[in-house]
């Protein structure tokens, strides 16, 4: 029984014998690459082109953003009474839209299309229509936009958006029409649980 005891004492220690007690300690192994990813795009650093990516932008492989081009556009009618060049009040909203419209995109310029209806005389018609786009462009000016910005134009009765003699024709072109379109790049951002893909 004592020889057993013995044995099992020394057995573990031979075995402890075999290690080098003068061997150097283990070091922290780096990585060759950087894999770390700064700006949270799920590109690591090694392999990120674009390394200033704005938060949750949807990317490539090579860590870039991919950009979309919005086009962002803005009608505006203004209907008037028979021989009249007097806004109505539930016009004046959408003049104000125009305007903040504008006022966003500053490098943009209006053109006032002004219509008559076809009952009349041409030239007085064109006076008329005239008129009715002036009206249109000082109501835009209260609103804050720049005269410079804006111009006008009196088609008169010469380009109806509806032919015929009957009163939902005539109302339907006394009118005064203007458009704006702007496109600016924005990013496309990445979809997540917590957010709609536009």
């Amino acid at each position: 029984m004592k020889t057993w005891t013995l044995l099992a004492l020394i057995i573990p220690l031979a075995a402890c014998s075999n290690f080098d007690l003068t061997a150097e300690p283990e070091r922290e192994t780096q990585p060759a690459y950087d894999l770390a990813d700064p700006d949270w795009d799920g590109v690591i650093t090694a392999r990120d082109n674009c390394a200033d990516t704005p938060t949750k932008a949807s990317v490539d492989n090579d860590g870039c953003h991919t950009g979309d081009t919005q086009v962002l556009k803005h009608d505006l009618t203004v209907l008037f009474a028979h021989d009249r060049s007097i806004i109505t009040p539930q016009y004046r909203d959408e003049i104000g839209q125009m305007a903040s419209f504008m006022d966003q995109n500053p490098n943009l310029r209006l053109l006032l299309e002004g219509h008559a209806s076809q009952v009349g005389p041409r030239d007085y018609n064109v006076a008329l229509s005239k008129r009715r786009a002036e009206a249109v462009r000082q109501a835009l000016i209260e609103s804050g936009v720049s005269g410079e910005r804006l111009e006008i134009i009196g088609y008169g009765d010469t380009r109806p958006i509806l032919m015929g003699d009957d009163e939902q024709s005539h109302a339907a072109n006394r009118r005064v029409v203007g458009a704006l379109t702007s496109s600016r790049s924005a990013v496309r951002m990445r979809w997540d649980v917590y957010s709609v893909e536009r």
